[in-house]
């Protein structure tokens, strides 16, 4: 094993690198080696001018400057008729048959706030929904299920989609093993039909912008918010060129209903040659989600803060929100846009977050603070929208789609129960579509591989479904999770 370098010759190339070597030279070998890998992927030289940049925000927008995205490029599923929604499904799962459609799931953030060291998108849900009980294993069953759907309506051998996993050096072990588990169990190529890359980490600062030690042997740092996208993907693009992707479609991990590689979705996008489109739900008073609207001519997410109270609650003729467009970080990109977008050097704006920053102080003891004390930066992913030339949103039902796990049990709001409380309600909604009677005490959930949108439940029409029934009756029970 080579000898890690001397604190000497660390500095002669990292001179920023001085105040978190502070404890170096009581450091085990390994820890030294440790530290120094870590020290040579933070770029820590840029960082500094990163910390600074942050501050000099965008000049600040005003009432006069937004403007909701025009009708003409707002288009909500509800709305439409269902010989049009049945076209674009057709135009979108044409796409995913010539293998067309990428998938890129956002998965390299930690499940700090849900009191995890598994990467979320890993952790058991208690459902046994899909293989693998976990978000992951939804959105892989859900990708083998539309694969399946595309196979038997094209007669040939059907494209597959393309699935990238964006994880960070601290989920990337974890979610690979995961992945490569998954894949195997659905039959999906690990080497073809799979990328898992990783997104950069930022090392925080305190609030003069100096960085901090989490550790004696390790520097506080976290991934570099979900526009870190951009640069991570950059070096996979040609070879997914190459594959005949045409489209992508990316989504956080943790939306328990998120629709992977929604052909309704990519369809409307590619029937309307959008280079961009979002998904969006139609906002709640009150809710501080961002905004997706016009700033100065250009789409952007406007946080509710900026936006201001009085706009945010302004509401047209029809009493809806004038600016009603939330957002759920759930989009559309063509491989051309991506190509505009992507570099290894792509910087979008880093964005202040303040934060409670646990650190070790100049006598090496760790400091918990009780307050933020500290500042972490974060791209944001639809900071590219205002280069788009062709923008789009499609609104779907926020209690179809949108459920996300982002905190503990113990916060009664976006955590598990509320995700499986969600997920039973689709699941029941479109019970109730295809003519089914439910009859039971116990929470139903279906097999993921069951339906993808609702479909293929005519067989239950007209069936009453108990619990009996879901453990016993085998043409019952094969749609259903057997608890």
């Amino acid at each position: 094993m080579t000898a890690p370098p001397t604190k000497e010759e660390i500095l002669s190339t990292m001179k920023e690198a001085e105040p978190l070597l502070a404890f170096y030279d009581e450091l085990s070998s390994e820890e030294k080696s440790k530290l120094y890998k870590q020290l040579s992927t933070l770029n820590l030289s840029e960082a500094r001018q990163w910390f600074v940049d942050s501050e000099e925000q965008r000049s600040p927008s005003s009432a006069e400057d937004f403007r909701p995205i025009p009708r003409s490029h707002h288009f909500a599923q509800t709305e439409l008729h269902e010989v049009v929604l049945d076209q674009l499904w057709n135009t979108g799962m044409d796409a995913i048959a010539k293998g067309e459609v990428c998938a890129i799931v956002l998965a390299g953030g930690q499940a700090t706030r849900l009191g995890s060291s598994q990467p979320k998108g890993t952790i058991p849900l208690g459902i046994n929904a899909a293989f693998g009980d976990s978000l992951l294993g939804i959105q892989a069953a859900k990708i083998a299920l539309l694969q399946a759907l595309a196979g038997e309506r094209d007669h040939q051998t059907p494209g597959k989609i393309h699935w990238a996993v964006m994880t960070s050096p601290g989920t990337e072990q974890a979610t690979r093993e995961h992945v490569q588990m998954l894949a195997k169990h659905h039959g999906f190529d690990f080497d073809e039909q799979i990328t898992i890359f990783s997104q950069d980490e930022i090392a925080a600062y305190d609030e003069k912008g100096e960085f901090l030690l989490g550790t004696k042997s390790s520097v506080v740092a976290s991934p570099n918010g979900n526009g870190g996208l951009y640069s991570a993907i950059s070096a996979h693009l040609p070879r997914l060129r190459a594959k005949g992707i045409k489209y992508f479609h990316v989504y956080c991990v943790d939306n328990i209903l998120c629709k992977v590689a929604d052909p309704h979705f990519i369809g409307f996008a590619v029937s309307k040659e959008a280079d961009v489109a979002t998904k969006c739900v139609a906002k709640q008073q009150g809710e501080l989600v961002g905004s997706v609207c016009l700033d100065h001519g250009k789409p952007r997410v406007v946080e509710y803060s900026e936006l201001g109270a009085e706009l945010a609650e302004q509401k047209t003729s029809d009493g809806k929100y004038l600016f009603s467009a939330g957002s759920i970080a759930n989009h559309f990109f063509t491989m051309d846009f991506m190509d505009r977008v992507c570099s290894p050097s792509s910087r979008l704006p880093y964005h202040r977050a303040h934060k409670k920053i646990a650190f070790v102080d100049s006598n090496g003891d760790v400091i918990k603070p009780e307050k933020p004390n500290g500042i972490k930066l974060e791209q944001f992913i639809f900071d590219v929208f205002e280069l788009s030339e062709r923008f789009f949103i499609w609104e779907v039902p926020r209690n179809e789609e949108f459920s996300p796990l982002k905190n503990h049990q113990s916060v009664g709001v976006d955590c598990l129960s509320t995700c499986q409380k969600d997920l039973a309600y689709v699941n029941e909604l479109w019970l109730n579509r295809a003519g089914a009677i439910l009859n039971t005490t116990n929470r139903l959930f279906l097999k993921t591989m069951a339906s993808y949108n609702g479909e293929n439940l005519q067989e239950l029409r007209h069936r009453e479904i108990t619990d009996q029934s879901i453990e016993t009756d085998h043409e019952i029970n094969k749609f259903f999770v057997n608890h």
